[in-house]
């Protein structure tokens, strides 16, 4: 066998969804811009998460800009992102994948809170 070829982080799953908020920017058309839709973090890595949330992005163009929300710790994060994939997941719910666009410091303090989500999970676990 040959050397691993994985190029993507690893994504971590909650085991129980984690609370989140959907921003649309300010300046973006569509419905509900500006403003803060509930909605639950599945999944989650350094360079994307995945939501499900009743925010009907009607996704039909590649470049919906989306800001997320959510505690992890004790400490509240605020990223941006771009929605890569999104499809309905049910009656009034959606699910989207989004890529994060993090800055060096944004990314620094990502793993920093994943790593210690980690430990408290596994703690938890024991």
């Amino acid at each position: 066998m040959g050397a691993a070829s994985r190029k993507e982080p690893f994504r971590y799953v909650m085991n129980q969804p984690i609370d989140c908020w959907l921003e649309l920017p300010a300046g973006s058309t569509g419905p509900g811009a500006g403003k803060q839709t509930e909605g639950v973090l599945i999944d989650l890595s350094r360079s994307g998460c995945k939501v499900r949330s009743s925010l009907n992005l009607r996704f039909t163009s590649k470049d919906i800009r989306l800001i997320i929300h959510f505690k992890l710790n004790e400490n509240m994060l605020r990223f941006t992102g771009s929605v890569r994939w999104g499809w309905m997941y049910g009656l009034g719910e959606y699910q989207y994948g989004v890529r994060l666009n993090l800055t060096e410091e944004e990314e620094e303090l990502l793993i920093s809170e994943i790593d210690l989500w980690t430990m408290s999970s596994i703690e938890e676990d024991s």
